[in-house]
């Protein structure tokens, strides 16, 4: 257990930070849009995954959960830490609209796939919200778990790079294709031109 915990520590501080840049490139739009995109059956995720309200135990919410509404308040939503997976990797066409360039979209699909790239096939081919019994959590194959927490942070410091800079070092290809293979969003191309810099 003392293991896990350690490792749920590390995921704690990698939510906070997705969340935190998703905040940045997403909240303009989200605060403006009349079309709620979240749900309280999205919502419910939080409530069957004991992954997930293991992390809400340890940062708890400042209301609680409401059948009507989930998560959502008039201000957002009340989870900082423990959101399901599906509520970064969400990108409506107005946020993938907002951004210059084809690249751009890729580099924002990576960053909103990181929490879901973490949890897969933590036990057998479950990913690790999809766990439903708090013990089998004991079962988890921590090396894979962190493997891929290890993955997704490498990924998050490209993309964060990325986005300071506007500029991509081609050793980021590698670590950004973990997550999402380039070669599904047409970018084969450009990261071939990208290798040979």
């Amino acid at each position: 257990m003392v293991e896990l915990d350690r490792i749920i520590e590390k995921y704690i501080n990698f939510e906070k930070n997705v969340r935190m840049m998703m905040d940045t490139l997403c909240a303009r739009h989200c605060a403006h849009c009349d079309k709620v995109c979240c749900r309280q059956d999205f919502c419910w995720e939080t409530i069957e995954s004991p992954f997930l309200t293991l992390l809400r135990e340890k940062y708890p919410p400042p209301t609680t959960y409401s059948t009507e509404a989930g998560w959502l308040t008039e201000t957002g939503c009340a989870l900082c830490i423990g959101r399901a997976p599906v509520c970064y990797e969400y990108l409506c066409p107005t946020i993938l609209a907002s951004r210059e360039t084809k690249f751009d979209r890729y580099m924002i699909k990576v960053l909103a796939a990181l929490t879901t790239h973490i949890g897969k096939n933590a036990l057998g081919s479950q990913h690790l919200v999809e766990i439903l019994i708090r013990e089998d959590l004991q079962r988890i194959k921590l090396s894979r778990f962190e493997k891929r927490l290890n993955e997704a942070q490498d990924a998050f410091i490209a993309v964060a790079a990325y986005l300071k800079k506007k500029s991509f070092e081609h050793t980021f290809i590698p670590v950004l294709a973990k997550i999402i293979p380039n070669d599904r969003n047409g970018f084969s191309q450009r990261t071939q031109t990208l290798r040979t810099l």
